[in-house]
């Protein structure tokens, strides 16, 4: 047993990730009468099935991995007659082509046409008016490899795709968007709707087809199913949650009550500074709707500008050139809101990662968190905390939902809240909450009608 021997597992690891990742690993070879270098795949098969069946541990497969990774490492630092164990992968099988099964001559071509939307060189004869926002690249490189994937699985031999022109003879196109159509069974699809526009795009500007061509495929893009303007389903149901005020107050107080929680922690460690970052990600979410991309890098004294002067304003700067649609936005963050920053800046995090921190999100060792890891942080602790399934995104539907309540038809505030260029972006998202708002105003309208027009009622003659 690890416990009695003169050899325990506190002696093998070396490292605290090792101590925290294989403790339950521990527990169970010790129980087991297992060895150290008895360990094999077939006890980590054996301790993982253990888990799944006598505990309620939520992701299994993610142990097994963690466990198996750890245990390498382990043992190929630790200097013991260790055995390596096999790493289990529980991807998914990709669902598009790969890459590398393309003809060079086509990714070549799909390269030089990225680097042209990027702007690589802006004094060639055939260089963009504008250069295309990084994000929107990488948008425009996923949705080829979708249409080259349709037009693959649709019969056509990888090899015999050459370049983009290619994938935009009218044949090849209506192929690819029989094939994508199909995959959704035949409803409409945003990603499918944009897919057929980018590509005529780029039988427009890049592949410079003739005027017949053009008119032909716009034809055949005309045909995919528009989506209805609007939020989907999935959006409006998340809303719907804050029709009771109740739940609505309970998210604006949520940051303050575990912002409690973190100052209370007498030892802080990496939960501490977790639980201090989803505080202040939803925190400023909830009064600063920005986008998930520029919420997860925001740096102090780049975006954020914080004054400890109880008079002064603390301010949070997004530079045009970080935002979707290169529109400068800029918001004064709430007192509540900077005390919390400032704290964390100067004391929570210093405590935990042994510096101030130049970025907001960052990980224990000090280096930045990813966006889906804040994503992540943001879902979960509304999830288990108080039962509110919502995401980071989903804070801008609340922002124009709440600001609409209060002043319907103000859509050019919204639009300036939420950083639309358009009007009409922001009208045809929103236009269902303020439709609502209007129809309980008739509701109470009709209500008064009625009340006006009631006959009073006879009173009874008293008894003489």
């Amino acid at each position: 047993m690890y416990t009695n021997r003169v050899f325990p597992i506190s002696s093998i690891v070396l490292t605290k990730r090792g101590h925290i990742g294989l403790s339950r690993l521990a527990r169970y070879a010790s129980a087991e009468g297992i060895e150290p270098e008895e360990i094999n795949d077939a006890t980590i098969e054996s301790f993982i099935t253990a888990v799944r069946h006598r505990t309620l541990h939520r992701k299994p497969n993610d142990l097994h991995r963690k466990v198996a990774l750890i245990w390498n490492e382990v043992a190929q630092r630790s200097g013991f007659d260790l055995q390596f164990v096999k790493v289990p992968s529980f991807r998914r099988p990709p669902k598009r082509i790969e890459w590398k099964l393309l003809a060079s001559a086509f990714r070549k071509d799909v390269d030089k046409y990225l680097r042209w939307c990027g702007g690589s060189d802006v004094f060639a004869a055939n260089a963009r008016s504008r250069a295309l926002a990084p994000q929107t690249i990488k948008l425009r490189q996923n949705q080829i490899h979708a249409a080259i994937t349709a037009l693959v699985e649709s019969g056509v031999e990888p090899t015999a795709i050459t370049s983009l022109a290619d994938l935009v003879s009218p044949e090849n196109f209506k192929h690819l968007l029989r094939r994508r159509h199909a995959t959704v069974g035949g409803r409409e699809n945003v990603f499918n709707h944009d897919l057929a526009r980018a590509l005529v795009e780029i039988a427009r500007r890049w592949v410079k087809v003739d005027a017949n061509m053009l008119a032909e495929l716009t034809r055949l893009a005309g045909k995919v199913p528009m989506p209805v303007p609007g939020l989907t389903a999935k959006n409006k149901r998340a809303l719907r949650q804050f029709d009771d005020p109740a739940v609505l107050r309970r998210l604006y107080e949520f940051p303050i009550r575990l912002w409690a929680e973190v100052k209370r922690d007498a030892r802080p460690n990496f939960r501490t500074l977790v639980k201090a970052q989803a505080a202040l990600a939803v925190a400023i979410l909830s009064y600063m709707p920005m986008r998930l991309q520029n919420l997860a890098t925001l740096a102090f004294d780049v975006h954020l500008f914080m004054s400890e002067s109880s008079r002064a304003t603390s301010s949070l700067e997004l530079p045009a050139s970080e935002v979707k649609n290169r529109s400068e936005s800029a918001f004064d963050i709430p007192p509540v809101v900077a005390k919390m920053l400032i704290e964390y800046r100067n004391h929570i995090a210093p405590k935990i990662i042994g510096r101030r921190p130049d970025r907001l999100f960052v990980n224990a060792d000090g280096t930045p968190k990813n966006q889906w890891s804040v994503a992540w942080l943001i879902r979960t602790y509304l999830k288990r905390r108080l039962g509110i399934v919502f995401s980071a995104h989903q804070f801008r539907h609340l922002s124009a939902k709440v600001a609409l309540l209060a002043e319907p038809g103000n859509f050019e505030t919204v639009r300036q809240l939420l950083g639309h260029k358009s009007l009409q972006t922001t009208v045809a998202a929103y236009a269902g909450i303020d439709s609502r708002r209007a129809a309980r105003h008739h509701q109470r309208l009709v209500e008064e009608a009625l009340a006006a027009g009631k006959p009073m009622r006879r009173r009874k003659k008293l008894a003489s």
